[in-house]
């Protein structure tokens, strides 16, 4: 699988640790990501949560729909999960046979989107600690930290 390239504001917040030329005249895309009409109201939810966890600056207003893709991921998996957990393991079939519940392919599918998305948004513990963002850092002292 090839190496997809990073956006250069991803790689600021990495530090450049490939120490290339950052490219100054990629695009810059602006305004805050808003949740699109037609989300759900689980989804809107998660939206507010993940919204309020990242640090101002990582998403973009161009960000919102692949967001909101994880949002609804998100959203079924959780919904997938309660039905699961809720007794729904098997079900019968036209026939009469007893076989596994299609909740569980629901799950699994809205996992694999979770994933996907999850770490080209820098959502995943992997592709967040290659994220070096401002957390409001505390006292503005580059050497507090060298003091125990």
């Amino acid at each position: 699988m090839p190496n997809i390239r990073k956006p250069t504001r991803v790689k600021e917040l990495s530090g450049n640790p490939g120490k290339r030329t950052l490219n100054k005249v990629e695009p810059k895309p602006s305004g805050l990501p808003m949740p699109p009409s037609v989300m759900s109201n689980r989804a809107k939810t998660i939206w507010k949560r993940l919204i309020l966890a990242m640090p101002p600056g990582v998403f973009a207003s161009t960000d919102s729909f692949a967001l909101a893709a994880y949002c609804e991921a998100v959203s079924t998996h959780q919904l997938a999960t309660s039905k699961i957990s809720g007794g729904d393991i098997e079900v019968t079939g036209s026939t009469g046979q007893t076989k596994i519940s299609p909740w569980f392919a629901v799950q699994s599918d809205a996992a694999r989107l979770m994933a996907t998305l999850g770490a080209k948004l820098g959502l995943d513990p992997v592709s967040r600690q290659h994220l070096n963002a401002d957390n409001g850092s505390q006292g503005g002292d580059e050497f507090g930290d060298l003091i125990h």
